[in-house]
């Protein structure tokens, strides 16, 4: 630095006035033009990103205020919030009023169950009497069973007649079991009688089954 310096000195000693101000007037001006070159891309490019930058946040700025605007009613920007959480809660309750419901029919149906009858349970019950018999000891001469339709409706279903034999308490045994029976029955009919010298007891017994065809 000191040798640039005293190298300047040496060359504005033998220079007059008006040639030392051209030299620095041109010193300037490589400068300037040097900066200029140099510094002058680096600018805009930082001008441009500031525009972008700025054009940007404008655009996001105008898009939030637009959605602030558009869920903002009554000047409550909260309002849709409260309202679907409002209607959340709703639901819950509803769906827990639902599987009450749910619940509530499953119990009912449950407890109607006897009064249902369909061909499954036609079969179980007449399945039924032939296993009751049997733990009862009594015979099974015959069955005959006749179904009603009743539209849908309470009032007979099934119509049964059995012809079984036995001891007389195991008879009777049978038949106790019969009304015990889950679906609702009624033994409309039943005759009972000694035969072959008194020493095995015939019956024969009417059934109604009574229920609700579904």
């Amino acid at each position: 630095m000191n040798d640039i310096l005293e190298n300047l000195d040496n060359l504005f000693n033998d220079k007059s006035e008006n040639e030392k101000w051209m030299l620095i007037m041109m010193i300037v001006l490589v400068i300037g033009y040097l900066s200029y070159s140099l510094f002058l891309p680096y600018a805009e490019d930082t001008y441009n990103q500031s525009e972008q930058h700025k054009t940007s946040l404008k655009k996001n700025i105008a898009k939030n205020k637009q959605y602030i605007a558009s869920i903002t009613v009554g000047g409550d920007r909260e309002f849709y919030v409260k309202k679907y959480s409002n209607d959340i809660l709703n639901l819950e309750k509803s769906i827990v009023q639902a599987n009450d419901n749910i619940n509530f029919i499953s119990v009912k149906l449950e407890e109607l169950s006897p009064l249902l009858f369909n061909k499954k349970s036609w079969s179980k019950f007449l399945n039924s009497l032939t296993k009751e018999a049997k733990n009862q000891g009594v015979d099974i001469d015959y069955i005959e069973n006749e179904y009603v339709d009743n539209n849908g409706s309470f009032g007979h279903i099934l119509e049964i007649s059995v012809g079984c034999k036995g001891e007389y308490k195991n008879i009777v045994k049978f038949i106790n079991k019969i009304e015990k029976n889950i679906l609702v029955t009624d033994i409309y009919g039943n005759s009972i009688r000694l035969e072959d010298n008194a020493t095995t007891t015939y019956s024969d017994i009417n059934i109604s089954v009574w229920g609700i065809n579904h």
